[in-house]
């Protein structure tokens, strides 16, 4: 249908996930120049897909799947905050920032769990949800941004800081949005340490394929996180994998603590 809506298709491909756009010629247009970037491995173009995607749909997304935090955080990867609070016995931080918080249940597990950290922020595109998170949580130590976290940590972070991701975030990050991102804290943040709770492809082979790949249904991004980690300058603290279970859609999981001092 491309060739027969190309105006309607240059207007889609700037914010494909509008509430305006939900008609079933629209549908149709979305998935083909989708296709199209899959083809193409238009990685930007697929980045925006994702990113108008989450900025639009978080709320009904983490309404549909709190039980989640449970059934995935504290059922199956919890070990990397283990590992991350063993760290914390030789290591001063002030700040947690949680990339992609969702409905916050993470962060407020943090909060209540690494007591000695002065101020957790969670940042999240979904302008509905962090609304309605600043309405449900009222902890001072807890605040919330809306933002492309790419965007906002180089201008507003601190140093002496916890970066974390949980459940599948920076997956919809370009590689080099990612380089530049652990890049920047290893330069400008140290002392600061990064937490990675992701998914990434079945068959990444990650000790010879470092560059990412596209994979999954959702046609994100499967990074080769403890590279990009040690590329940036990182120390991998902790590194572990499970396997996804069929509930939470198969795949594989990765989990990762790297700290540069």
């Amino acid at each position: 249908m491309l060739p027969f809506f190309r105006k309607r298709a240059r207007t889609l491909a700037v914010d494909p996930f509008s509430p305006q756009r939900r008609g079933v010629i629209d549908r149709f247009v979305r998935n083909g120049l989708y296709a199209k970037a899959f083809r193409k491995k238009d990685h930007r173009l697929l980045r925006t897909f994702l990113s108008s995607y989450w900025g639009h749909e978080a709320k009904n997304f983490h309404e549909f799947a709190q039980d989640r935090f449970q059934r995935m955080f504290l059922n199956h990867d919890v070990e990397v905050i283990d590992a991350l609070e063993e760290h914390l016995q030789s290591q001063d931080f002030d700040q947690l920032y949680e990339i992609g918080c969702g409905g916050g249940q993470v962060i407020e597990y943090l909060c209540k769990r690494l007591t000695s950290i002065k101020h957790f922020t969670g940042i999240d595109l979904g302008e509905a949800q962090i609304k309605e998170n600043q309405k449900c949580f009222h902890e001072p130590k807890i605040s919330f941004q809306v933002a492309d976290a790419v965007d906002w940590v180089p201008k507003n972070a601190k140093s002496k800081s916890i970066f974390l991701t949980n459940g599948g975030v920076i997956e919809y990050f370009l590689q080099e949005e990612l380089q530049m991102l652990f890049g920047h804290i290893a330069t400008e943040r140290a002392p600061a340490a990064i937490v990675v709770i992701e998914t990434i492809g079945s068959d990444h082979v990650l000790d010879t394929e470092t560059d990412s790949l596209i994979y999954g249904r959702e046609m994100s991004f499967s990074h080769n996180y403890p590279h990009l980690l040690r590329e940036a300058g990182f120390t991998i603290e902790h590194q572990s994998e499970r396997p996804g279970y069929l509930e939470d859609g198969g795949g594989r999981w990765l989990r990762v603590l790297a700290v540069k001092n």
